[in-house]
């Protein structure tokens, strides 16, 4: 079996490209307009290209969407995916959305919940996304469509490295009510796997699944700052005022992103910025969802990462890569009991 992996270069894709490849049952082929995943057949592909996508679909059995960018990359590629799957006879898309596609709703939310698409470009870009999957079921495809939560883990730059580099900056900590939302964490390998059961699932054609994908033990954002500081030894772990928050995420954090992008255009060392906190996070963090997984546990038979192994992993991993100088690399990191 053949598995095209669109965005099989970025942090899901490349480690599903690796599971695919471990499996013993699928082939797995990469891909992107950007760098090759070692011992990977590649291809590429620009996904906005109707051409470019179709041909590199023949001969292909099912294909998984990680691809993410801005809002043509994510809106505009799957109506591009579902037509050329069409056009290329492909019969099986897996879908990673996301759960931005539930807007501002709070609460315990199941899959049948309601799209709110009123969030910002990202969640208007991945409701499109959803509809432009629910047509290509329509026309006969089955479809799988997978919301994660927030994907952390080793390598995890957005929910691991860059919480990391606030929380030794002093910029993050216990967050008090601002900090209360839940965090709706998912380990990368939960998503690996739960793309792998979607792939192998029997599904008739003309079928549209979705599942949530979010750790049932996953904890509120207080907790998972305060766990993780204490794993990577930014403490003493600090207490962050409403108004310091909001001064970081509305003012500075506007400020940082245009200095970061003027800076990246003209040299590499867009990275030397501060990373800005935007005021989507700082709301996301006081966020009262809860996303509902039970239907992925029971349908897809997955069984999670716990939330001690996954923060014993990305402790270790940032201390490795993204760790302040002289970190003892490979330090036994304390995490508590899972």
């Amino acid at each position: 079996m053949k598995i095209l992996v669109l965005g099989g270069s970025g942090y899901i894709g490349s480690r599903l490209c690796a599971a695919l490849a471990a499996s013993g049952w699928a082939t797995p082929v990469s891909a992107s307009t950007r760098r090759v995943t070692p011992g990977v057949e590649h291809r590429r592909v620009d996904t906005r290209q109707l051409d470019s996508l179709t041909q590199a679909l023949h001969g292909i059995d099912a294909v998984v969407n990680c691809v993410a960018g801005d809002a043509n990359s994510i809106a505009q590629g799957a109506k591009t995916l579902a037509e050329a799957s069409l056009a290329a006879d492909c019969p099986r898309i897996v879908h990673l959305s996301s759960m931005s596609v539930y807007g501002a709703q709070e609460g315990q939310l199941p899959e049948q919940a309601p799209l709110d698409p009123a969030m910002g470009w990202y969640a208007r870009a991945k409701c499109e996304a959803e509809q432009h999957m629910a047509t290509f079921a329509q026309a006969g495809g089955t479809v799988v469509t997978l919301r994660p939560g927030c994907v952390w883990g080793p390598g995890s730059h957005l929910w691991v490295g860059r919480v990391g580099r606030w929380l030794r900056a002093g910029r993050l900590g216990d967050l008090g009510a601002a900090g209360d939302g839940w965090s709706n964490l998912v380990h990368v390998d939960d998503i690996c796997n739960a793309i792998i059961a979607a792939l192998r699932i029997p599904l008739p054609e003309g079928q549209l699944r979705t599942y949530n994908l979010a750790a049932p033990d996953s904890p509120r954002w207080n907790e998972y700052f305060v766990d993780l500081a204490l794993a990577i030894g930014a403490v003493p772990v600090r207490r962050i005022s409403t108004l310091q928050l909001k001064i970081d995420g509305w003012v500075l954090g506007p400020m940082l992103k245009v200095a970061q992008s003027a800076i990246s255009r003209v040299s590499r060392l867009g990275h030397t910025v501060p990373d800005p906190m935007s005021p989507g996070l700082v709301h996301l963090w006081d966020r009262h969802l809860h996303m509902d997984s039970r239907l992925a546990e029971r349908e897809l038979e997955l069984k999670w990462t716990a939330y001690g192994t996954a923060l014993r992993q990305s402790a270790l991993w940032y201390l490795q890569s993204d760790g302040m100088p002289g970190a003892h690399r490979g330090a036994a990191v304390p995490v508590p009991p899972s």
